[in-house]
Formats: structure tokens, C-alpha cells, sequence
């Protein structure tokens, strides 16, 4: 590949993620839906008995018919843990459900809190929400950016 080739080849990169970074916009209802998504797998806790567990097997249900849909709409996914500056806001919007979990389940255990699941569960539901309009934008302003990644 000559010098040549090799800009025209790079050019064409730029352009398709400029396209792509385009393309990439979610509702805020699909937004919505990731809050919606954990914030019921905190809230879940209150139940009684198994029910949690069912409110977990829905919430993956979901999730996968999330992916599904996405896919069916734009054409593709966006893994949330991809290499890039999203991979933190992943990890960290990660680190503070796990932290809504303990939480939840200890006050609901410990102290006898029933509501604390659903209280949490509600609170981190606008946390992701948030967080998931963050990291749409970090992304699209990657893909805008080559180099910016990291």
C-alpha cells in the first residue's frame, strides 16, 4: 500500500465514522429504558420470596430484547464495554449499581427497611439515565475524534 492508498483509505475511515457518529443517537425513552432496567433489578429487592428472582430474569429478558431491538433499528449494537473513554463511564455507572445493591440489601436485611430497595431502585434508575445520555455522547464524540479514545 502506498502513501496514496493509505490516505485515501484513512479518509474513507474518518468518513464512515463520521456517518456512524451520526447515526448514533438513542431516544431518551431508549435512555430511559437502561435506568428503567436497573434501577428494577434494585428495586426488585423489596419483594418478597423469589420474586426478586423473577424481577431478575425479566430484567435480562429485557435487556436482551433491548440488544435485539437495537440492532433491528440501527444495524448494529454498541457494546458498553468497548475500549474507549466509555469503558469508565461503564465501570464506574457499574460500581454504583453494584454499590445501590449492597445498599438496598443491607438496609432491607439489616434494618429492616423494606423500601429501601424500591427508594434506591428509583434513584439509580435517573443515575443511568443520565449516565447512558453521557456515555451516548462520549461515543459519538469518539467516533468524531479518531485518537480521542483513550
Amino acid at each position: 500500500m502506498d502513501e496514496q492508498e493509505a490516505a485515501r483509505t484513512l479518509d474513507m475511515m474518518r468518513a464512515t465514522r463520521g456517518v456512524l457518529a451520526t447515526r448514533t443517537r438513542w431516544s431518551l425513552a431508549r435512555h430511559a429504558a437502561v435506568g428503567v432496567l436497573l434501577g428494577s433489578l434494585i428495586a426488585g429487592y423489596a419483594l418478597p420470596g423469589s420474586w426478586p428472582v423473577v424481577v431478575v430474569m425479566v430484567c435480562l429478558a429485557a435487556t436482551v430484547m433491548t440488544v435485539a431491538r437495537d440492532r433491528r433499528r440501527d444495524g448494529f449494537f454498541v457494546n458498553g464495554y468497548r475500549i474507549g473513554r466509555t469503558r469508565r463511564i461503564t465501570f464506574t455507572l457499574v460500581a454504583i449499581a453494584f454499590a445501590a445493591l449492597v445498599s438496598a440489601i443491607l438496609l432491607k436485611e439489616r434494618y429492616g427497611l423494606d423500601w429501601a430497595p424500591v427508594a434506591i431502585g428509583i434513584v439509580l434508575a435517573v443515575v443511568a439515565t443520565i449516565v447512558s445520555i453521557v456515555w451516548e455522547r462520549v461515543y459519538r464524540q469518539e467516533l468524531k475524534e479518531p485518537g480521542r479514545e483513550r
